[in-house]
């Protein structure tokens, strides 16, 4: 019976601590609960341990924790139509950037291509501004 009861603890803990890594400190920001030392994240532990002890899984203290505090909790957000353009925008944003670049490209080519047709005026006016430069 010992035995037992101490390896529930230690898979209570193991669950607790993943959930630790996985939990945003919304005080922090970029640290995780397990990392941050601020009281909100101390507090969050005590109630990732509680529910544990309640009986419940990850997924459920999960979902508790989104309910209560929104998916910016979750390091990792969900796969959902609700946030599709967080993980689609940077496939996008790489797509209109290499086209944004082939195409620049192609119309900085274009100009330097093209033939420039002078009339006779501009001929003669260009010859003048070139031979005073020389004279300076």
């Amino acid at each position: 019976m010992y035995f037992y009861s101490f390896s529930a603890f230690s898979n209570e803990n193991k669950v607790a601590e993943e959930l630790y890594e996985e939990l945003r400190c919304l005080v922090c920001q970029n640290q995780s609960i397990k990392e941050s030392d601020a009281p909100l994240a101390k507090d969050l532990k005590l109630l990732v341990l509680e529910k544990l002890k309640e009986g419940k899984n990850k997924k459920e203290i999960k979902s508790f924790l989104v309910n209560k505090y929104g998916e910016f909790i979750l390091f990792k957000p969900t796969y959902s139509l609700k946030n599709i353009f967080l993980w689609l925008a940077p496939i996008l944003f790489l797509f209109f950037g290499i086209i944004l670049v082939f195409r620049s490209h192609k119309y900085s080519k274009k100009i330097i291509q093209e033939d420039i047709q002078l009339s006779n005026y501009e001929k003669k006016k260009l010859r003048t501004i070139l031979n005073e430069d020389h004279k300076i």
